[in-house]
């Protein structure tokens, strides 16, 4: 049995969109408080993960942006820091897949439907347990919510491993 394809769209719009995502993260960190010669940095390696997405350029954006976030004088679990986290992974998925097709390549959007699942499964564990800790309270922690904290944390690995 064969099936008719339509023409679709040219993975160059990969490239534009890790473009987009990355300019979106310096706008972020910029807004978080980052510097200027580091801002400079940062486009760099966005200019090179959208070059050539199969390099660790996207590796490299996401923890030099946890480390900037770290060490600005922003709140660390801030809004604009919680939004990095749908950011930097959405890039990460988005280099991920255009490392993997060659440059002239034709791609259908049924073909993002399982990577988009896993996004979203990915993006609902990790916002909850932001919000956990958004929750906790800061200073000395009862033994029981750090029984409870380990049980979620272990329950979402869980979760995470591969199913055979």
């Amino acid at each position: 049995m064969t099936m008719e394809l339509k023409p679709g769209l040219s993975a160059w719009w990969l490239r534009a969109a890790i473009a987009v995502v990355g300019l979106a993260v310096l706008g972020v960190l910029e807004l978080h408080g980052l510097g200027f010669p580091l801002m400079i940095v940062f486009l760099v390696v966005i200019a090179v993960t959208v070059a050539m997405p199969s390099s660790p350029g996207m590796t490299v954006l996401i923890g030099g942006a946890a480390v900037a976030t770290a060490f600005t004088d922003g709140n660390n679990l801030g809004v604009l820091a919680l939004l990095l986290i749908p950011l930097l992974h959405l890039g990460h998925v988005l280099a991920g897949i255009a490392g993997v097709l060659p440059i002239g390549a034709r791609l259908h959007l049924s073909a993002f439907r399982r990577p988009l699942r896993r996004y979203l499964l990915i993006q609902v564990a990790v916002l909850a347990l932001a919000a956990v800790a958004l929750v906790l309270p800061a200073g000395r922690i009862d033994p029981i919510v750090e029984v409870a904290g380990l049980l979620a944390a272990a329950g979402i690995a869980l979760v995470a491993l591969p199913r055979r």
